[in-house]
């Protein structure tokens, strides 16, 4: 059985309760922040159907509920759906894998990949397939608003590990290294009261702007705009994040 489970890929072992623990602290406030700067500078119309890919417990979900857009939330991760149900009943929150989205061809005003949720895949190819298909979800006209990490900030910044305590006095150990095109972090979480142990992974492509800015017209986009952190700034090299927004022509 654990042979199986080494097998999987880091995205379908990761987002547990463990990852609840760790990013336990996760703000609030950037993802208010982030939300009405995309309502600000798109004006999704009342009612537009908008999908949040990747949305984990629904922190920026819950947003677009508010804005009065009919929104559905989806992740492959049932712990994180659950969590987010629980905490947000009014939201459609959905199990669904990215790589292989329901029948949507045509239905989205507004598609949000936020806060890193993409480039998790191994091969090029399959990353590229995930855009292509978020293209073919949308409406014409429809946007697309892709909130990616910046790679050269990454690369210039890099720590490479911490150590902090959770709740019950859990050891919480994060390691950080750049391997093979690849932010990887390697999770350790120790309960010294039992001897409990677990490992995790993130390991998510490095993408350029450059690099995402060639996939999304690849796919069919305009590049409409590019910013460089959740107030709006304009992007640099030393930007903390690469904010891409595209449209799908008419």
């Amino acid at each position: 059985m654990e042979r199986l489970r080494s097998e999987l890929p880091w995205y379908r072992k990761w987002f547990d309760e463990k990852y609840l623990l760790l990013y336990r602290h996760r703000n609030i406030e950037d993802a208010e922040k982030q939300c009405r700067l995309i309502d600000a500078v798109l004006k999704p119309a009342k009612n537009s159907l908008v999908l949040d890919l990747g949305c984990g417990a629904g922190r920026h979900t819950i947003f677009f509920k508010d804005f009065g857009c009919r929104v559905l939330g989806i992740d492959l991760s049932a712990t994180l759906i659950k969590s987010g149900k629980k905490k947000y009943p009014q939201l459609d929150l959905v199990v669904a894998d990215m790589q292989h989205l329901p029948v949507l061809a045509g239905k989205f005003d507004l598609v949000l990949s936020l806060f890193t949720s993409f480039g998790y895949f191994e091969a090029d190819e399959e990353n590229q397939r995930v855009l292509c298909d978020i293209y073919s979800s949308l409406k014409p006209g429809g946007f697309f608003w892709l909130d990616f990490l910046n790679a050269a900030h990454v690369e210039n910044n890099l720590v490479p590990g911490n150590l902090s305590r959770g709740p019950g006095g859990i050891e919480l150990e994060e390691k950080r290294r750049i391997a093979a095109g690849r932010i990887v972090k390697d999770i350790n979480f120790k309960d010294n009261e039992n001897g409990a142990a677990a490992h995790y992974r993130e390991s998510v492509r490095l993408f350029s702007r450059r690099e995402l800015e060639t996939m999304l017209e690849r796919s069919g986009f305009r590049i409409e705009g590019c910013f460089g952190d959740y107030a709006g700034a304009g992007w640099s090299e030393d930007s903390e994040r690469t904010i891409l927004f595209a449209k799908k022509e008419n």
